[in-house]
């Protein structure tokens, strides 16, 4: 790239001298100096044939280094240097620069190349010459005079070439490129084939800041004018493109206008989520003309999810999934729907095992699975709590019998040696899983029917639960005694999880915020989160702890600095309540289960959906 910049800044100069009528002579390698601040001049106007006497020869009056020479000043009596014998060398002087071999160099002898021009044998291409570059060499060495270009000609086309490869550096970042890249970079490339000639001697001189300036400017406008094209030409990515960076001396669109704020709000509306490598290459840009902004850009307009959704063919009963768990091997998934359970393949959608042998239909309201990963759990409208082999799908013992009434959740100790339950009964229950009994319970202490989740610590000492009547509460889970009770929350607490260390606790609620509890002296850590709209129906930290995600009937999935409390980024793409969420064991999926017709979707538990630079 630095040998087309060169080049491009000599025929800058051959194009400043012939405007003012000044034909050079004697343009090769050796007559072209490079400043200190990295720019290539054009020197020597005569004085070169003085100091390179022996490696000159004259014909016909004219004077210049043979093998840079055109044919009419070497072959033709009376020639004389003209700006089209200029143009000659010029393509001389880009066969010298790109191999750093002079023209005809396999010709030992002077004779040999005056012998090569008689014959109308041009300079040989060098290997490693780009089709582009070598092209404008064969129109600048042509034997007919007044077909070689303008001067305005060779800056257009080195300079195009040396603005595509800085924006292709900038977009794959030195990476193999790959289809998404390769859009825009043909976009661009069109846009510059239209764009005024003399434009291009101003964008090759630019820094790589106002270079991707421009570029998007002019991308966003081109784009914008457009009626039709890809999802990714939508008005909202390159609005905001526009509302970012300002629109400098472009003009937009007949008809289009930008929002008057500043803010990503502005955009809610229109923005229509895209599968991160699409947005990647115009982020790379982004962030080349304004750092920081790249992050901004994914995080409004990416998406993290996985693929489309998880389409399962339900029975005459099912209409929608409420809870969902993942199982071993990050391979198959457990869902439970009314009165189905399914154990999916992930890679293939496939059902595995569906019922797990339910002989009758009473509702299912959770699942949760073992954390050796062998063992599914149920629990039912009519009180009752179900397990099955995960592998197999068969019925292990019989159901365990205790609630007066519906089972709202259950959790596996992390030993797996226990399973706590909470109800409608307002009790919560600790079974034995040896013995499928209760051991521990009923624990009584929250004050309004049911008990919408419980969760163990890591340690399986304490569980937290939270209820139709606004509070969470701490228990031993050795004795049932209560611990705290932790109020703050305005309505019904939904689901509650412990953070993977401990230390603290995440509750999400009817009210429509998520709070964060200090585990160890009961306290909230800060303010209330809020962006759902309303009800939280479920959280849950990530296996890392870095992260909180929360799914609402708003149909969102949002996710948090679990450390901070900031949202960072929301999940859309269910259709309806966002009921149930779960973690991949490695922590680099999140399942979402919801109420839009028999649909799971997966998506990038990682920060790499967001990330501009890989």
């Amino acid at each position: 790239m630095l040998k087309l910049k060169l080049l491009a800044d000599a025929m800058t100069g051959l194009k400043f001298l012939h405007e003012n009528l000044i034909v050079h002579g004697d343009i090769k390698g050796g007559n072209v100096l490079v400043s200190d601040d990295g720019v290539a001049r054009l020197c020597d106007f005569g004085l070169s044939r003085l100091l390179e006497q022996s490696q000159s020869t004259t014909h016909t009056g004219a004077k210049g280094t043979l093998r840079f020479m055109a044919p009419e000043l070497v072959l033709e009596d009376d020639a004389r240097h003209t700006y089209s014998s200029d143009i000659w060398t010029c393509g001389c002087l880009c066969i010298e620069v790109w191999s750093d071999k002079k023209p005809y160099h396999t010709k030992t002898r002077d004779q040999q190349v005056i012998l090569a021009l008689s014959r109308a044998e041009p300079p040989a291409r060098p290997s490693n010459m780009s089709d582009v570059i070598w092209t404008g060499v064969e129109a600048c060495c042509s034997f007919d005079p007044k077909r070689r270009p303008q001067p305005l000609h060779l800056v257009t086309r080195i300079s195009g070439e040396t603005v595509m490869q800085r924006v292709h550096r900038m977009l794959t970042l030195g990476r193999p490129i790959d289809s998404s890249g390769s859009e825009v970079l043909e976009d661009i490339e069109i846009l510059l084939r239209a764009t005024d000639p003399q434009r291009f001697s101003e964008l090759y001189v630019m820094s790589d800041t106002e270079l991707a300036t421009e570029i998007l400017r002019s991308l966003a406008i081109s784009r914008l004018s457009r009626t039709g094209g890809s999802s990714l030409s939508k008005n909202a990515v390159f609005q905001w493109c526009l509302v970012k960076l300002g629109t400098g001396s472009l003009r937009l669109p007949a008809g289009v206008s930008l929002p008057n704020v500043d803010n990503g709000d502005a955009f809610s509306a229109l923005v229509e989520s895209h599968e991160s490598g699409r947005l990647r290459p115009l982020a790379r840009l982004l962030e080349r003309a304004c750092p920081g902004l790249a992050m901004l850009f994914m995080t409004q307009f990416a998406t993290p999810a996985l693929g489309s959704a998880l389409k399962v063919k339900l029975g005459t009963l099912g209409t929608s999934f409420w809870s969902i768990a993942f199982l071993a091997s990050n391979r198959i998934v457990a869902v439970c729907n009314n009165t189905e359970i399914h154990i999916l393949d992930i890679a293939t959608g496939k059902t595995l095992f569906r019922n797990l042998n339910l002989r009758d239909t009473i509702k299912i309201n959770r699942v949760a699975v073992s954390p050796n990963q062998r063992l599914v759990a149920a629990c039912f409208e009519n009180g009752r709590i179900r397990f099955w082999d995960a592998e197999t799908g068969f019925a292990v013992d019989t159901p365990s019998i205790g609630h007066r009434q519906s089972v709202r959740c259950v959790a596996f100790s992390p030993d797996g040696q226990h399973i706590a339950s909470g109800s409608e009964d307002t009790t919560i229950r600790i079974w034995s899983m040896a013995t499928f009994t209760t051991v521990v319970g009923p624990l009584r202490g929250h004050t309004q029917t049911t008990v919408y989740s419980v969760a163990y610590s890591l340690d399986g000492f304490r569980i937290v639960s939270g209820s139709w009547d606004a509070t969470v509460r701490v228990w031993d889970a050795r004795t049932g005694d209560p611990l705290r009770t932790l109020r703050g929350h305005t309505s019904d607490v939904r689901s509650v999880a412990y953070s993977p260390d401990g230390l603290r606790m995440v509750s999400g609620s009817n009210d429509g915020t998520i709070r964060i509890w200090d585990a160890i002296n009961g306290q909230q850590v800060g303010g209330p989160l809020k962006a759902h709209s309303m009800w939280v129906l479920s959280v849950a930290y990530s296996p890392d702890g870095m992260h909180i995600v929360s799914g609402g009937i708003d149909n969102t999935i949002r996710i948090w600095d679990a450390a901070t409390g900031a949202h960072s980024a929301t999940m859309q793409g269910h259709t309806h309540w966002a009921s149930s969420l779960a973690f991949s064991p490695d922590g680099k999926r999140l399942a979402s289960a919801s109420l839009d017709n028999g649909t799971v979707r997966f998506w990038d538990a990682t920060d790499d959906w967001m990330r501009w630079d890989i």
